[in-house]
């Protein structure tokens, strides 16, 4: 089903429109970003169409109460209501006009989908040189992560800052994991990153996309905490995510591995 929802928090009003399946129960730490729902059938158009027909009908309804004797002058306390309502009009059906057609938005979830994927799975990466980022006192040997890091990159835009892609979060407790064969996907990690699933298309041609770091190891009956977040916005034009930021849980802060440059 699609839906909007207005962002005012640059100052000025910016319409979102989002297509949206039937939603699934998740459980959410209190302090991580909302979880992305999942995406499914989707319908063009739904919500913009309907606000369009409102505004609509509340515009043709003020017409006819200015009218006297049948007249088709409106009344001048009505003007200004007038006025702004044919704006509201007009700019919802450039809105509406302007959404993505529903084959076009679905597929850009599954990009947006599968480029999270790949990127969780090399953030994941990164777990392994936990034991040496602690024997060194919290440095991270720039040589030993460029692997990772060079893969990183072809999935972020140019304005994406090559720091921004470094590790997102790292487990004190992973220092004393066994290293074993000494490739990444060996690691027996505390935690593990992981791309939920996006459902908003913005009429900018984005898609908000958020991964969660959550623990791997809990006791029976145990709900593993969210340790650490991170979010991006997927441009569809780029295929490139843009705008990424990083943070931690109370829990996650609390057992994380401090890292910095060497």
């Amino acid at each position: 089903m699609a839906s909007t929802q207005t962002d005012e928090s640059g100052g000025s009003a910016v319409r979102k429109t989002r297509f949206v399946a039937t939603p699934r129960s998740s459980q959410e730490d209190g302090d991580t970003p909302e979880r992305m729902e999942p995406a499914g059938s989707l319908r063009k158009r739904t919500l913009a169409a309907g606000l369009s027909m409102g505004v609509g009908a509340l515009l043709c309804f003020l017409l006819s109460a200015g009218i006297p004797d049948g007249q088709s002058a409106v009344r001048g306390t009505a003007v200004p209501e007038v006025s702004s309502l044919r704006e509201q009009l007009r700019i919802t059906e450039a809105k509406t006009a302007a959404l993505p057609k529903a084959d076009d938005a679905e597929r850009g979830l599954t990009a947006a989908l599968k480029a999270a994927g790949h990127v969780a799975k090399l953030q994941n990466d990164y777990r392994y040189l936990t034991p040496k980022v602690a024997a060194d006192g919290g440095k991270l040997d720039a040589a030993t992560s460029q692997s990772t890091l060079r893969n990183l990159i072809p999935y972020f835009a140019p304005s994406v800052h090559r720091e921004d892609l470094g590790p997102w979060y790292l487990l004190a407790g992973d220092k004393d994991v066994p290293a074993g064969v000494g490739i990444p996907m060996s690691f027996d990690s505390g935690f593990e990153w992981a791309g939920q699933v996006p459902y908003l298309v913005n009429d900018d041609g984005t898609i908000a996309v958020t991964w969660l770091a959550t623990e791997t190891r809990t006791a029976a009956g145990e709900k593993p905490a969210v340790l650490a977040w991170a979010r991006a916005d997927y441009d569809l034009v780029r295929n490139a995510f843009v705008n990424i930021r990083t943070g931690t849980t109370v829990t996650g802060k609390a057992l994380e591995q401090e890292v910095r440059a060497a």
